[in-house]
């Protein structure tokens, strides 16, 4: 029956019946992977949030916790502490003490204003007791005589009474107040979003040794609010969505299926803007060919941002020099194109001497500064044919490639003393008390690849052995040198 019934449509109608069909499935499938994209993203907003707000707090609850320091974990700079948190209801601290093992729990209520010890026992609040009777006894006994003694005593005597007061207290509290939230099961997010009431639960480890964690309930009706909102807003555009599908799809016709197939056969194969060049669809004037154009700026966009991504991989931010991953990428075809012209091939490297007490005395910014510094010098006295790289921290890794190997010697005896004539203050590099640098170079010509290099690969990473081995020896002998070994081993 069915065939029957789609034989009695023309071409144009199933093309609008199914293509509304197949819009109505993509706008729902998309709403509905939207909102729980944008729902989640919030979600994790906010647990983020909470999370950043509870961290800076963590280290001096995991110490109080594991020296059972219930004084820092009930003051009242404690309590005006978490009622500052915005939109903070409840918080519980539960862990083990480091030392004897026992339970810590403290509660805080936000609504109520109380911050409790929840983990006091019948047995604590009358050893505390016999405390207050056994000092009233001393003070009794003690003679009015004995000034200092009793003054001690009754000192003692109010402070026991404090914290039974507190302990009598905290377990009334304990008692009678409702929570009316239940801690969530723990998972690798460590929050729980609670939409019948409201609320997110958040989940941090403490640091001490015996563990615990904190448990911290805020209000997230904002986020009730968002998702009511979102929902509108995602609704509202399935609407227009379907509405604007349909009245395009009342102008399609089967002439355009052929055209649209070639855009998602090109689409799927991932091919790139080069690619597309020979695409007849980009000289129609219709709306295939705006479509087909529109393709085409997006992939141009595209190219652009990868060539953009590409460069700023390249490129170390510091200094402007090469980046490490450049490194690992140019190095080999350098070394294997100049060895095919028959230059002498240098691998060079340098490392500014005892950057780490520079750091030490001037700061990480005034390091930063100094390297900077020293990579606009190595840009400067390079060629443009050299490559030029920062390999890591104070670290610099150099390709040069000349007719002679002499020509390599002078080059980096030149870097040496031009960066030691930028005269940077550095009084932790004695005896010279300015920045300089010790280098290492290891040498390369076409023969080596007859003698025991099989790759240019190899080759390459032979040198670069040599030459950071060099570098060390710079550093054993005193540093603000250069030295060439005269041999490359393999």
């Amino acid at each position: 029956m069915i065939p029957k019934l789609v034989a009695k449509f023309s071409i144009n109608q199933m093309l609008v019946i199914s293509h509304l069909l197949l819009v109505v499935i993509l706008v729902t499938g998309f709403s509905y992977t939207r909102y729980q994209s944008e729902w989640h993203r919030h979600i994790d907003y906010s647990a983020s949030i909470a999370k950043l707000t509870l961290a800076p707090h963590i280290p001096l609850i995991s110490s109080s916790v594991a020296g059972i320091n219930y004084a820092n974990l009930t003051m009242p700079s404690t309590k005006q502490m978490l009622a500052s948190i915005d939109d903070l209801e409840f918080l519980e601290i539960a862990g083990r003490s480091d030392y004897s093992d026992q339970k810590v729990q403290i509660r805080f209520f936000k609504r109520f204003d109380y911050l409790w010890r929840a983990d006091v026992k019948q047995e604590e609040i009358a050893e505390h007791e016999i405390k207050l009777n056994s000092l009233k006894a001393q003070i009794e006994a003690t003679g009015t005589d004995n000034v200092i003694k009793h003054k001690k005593l009754v000192f003692i005597e109010n402070r026991v009474k404090r914290e039974h007061e507190a302990l009598v207290e905290s377990l009334y509290v304990n008692d009678n107040v409702f929570i009316p939230w239940s801690k969530p099961e723990t998972t690798t997010d460590s929050y729980y979003l609670d939409e019948e009431l409201c609320t997110l639960n958040v989940v941090l480890p403490l640091i001490n040794k015996n563990g615990g964690e904190v448990w911290a309930v805020f209000d997230a009706s904002d986020l009730t609010q968002l998702q009511r909102s979102l929902i509108e807003e995602i609704i509202a555009e399935a609407i227009v969505a379907l509405a604007i599908s349909l009245i395009l799809i009342g102008w399609v016709s089967h002439w355009i299926v052929s055209p649209l197939k070639s855009l998602a056969e090109h689409m799927r194969s991932g091919e790139s803007n080069s690619d597309l060049k020979d695409f007849t669809e980009l000289n129609r004037s219709d709306e295939i060919g705006q479509l087909a154009r529109a393709y085409q700026g997006l992939l141009i966009k595209l190219d652009n941002q990868l060539n953009i991504l590409r460069t700023k991989s390249d490129t170390d931010p510091l200094t402007g020099l090469g980046s490490r991953h450049k490194y690992s990428r140019t190095a080999t075809p350098f070394l294997k194109r100049h060895l095919a012209k028959g230059n002498y091939v240098g691998l060079i490297v340098c490392d500014v001497d005892n950057f780490k007490a520079f750091n030490d005395i001037y700061g990480h910014t005034e390091g930063d500064n100094a390297l900077s510094q020293v990579g606009k010098k190595i840009k400067q006295l390079a060629r443009d044919s050299d490559l030029a790289f920062r390999y890591g921290g104070e670290e610099f890794v150099i390709f040069c490639a000349r007719p002679e190997a002499e020509q390599l010697a002078n080059f980096t005896e030149r870097l040496r003393r031009e960066i030691e004539g930028m005269s940077i203050t550095h009084q932790g590099n004695q005896p010279h008390g300015i920045v300089t640098i010790s280098v290492g170079g290891a040498l390369a010509e076409r023969q080596n690849l007859y003698e025991g290099f099989n790759t240019h690969q190899e080759l390459q990473e032979a040198m670069f052995n040599v030459a950071d081995k060099a570098l060390y020896e710079c550093k054993q002998s005193g540093r603000n040198k250069v030295v060439w070994p005269s041999k490359l081993d393999k």
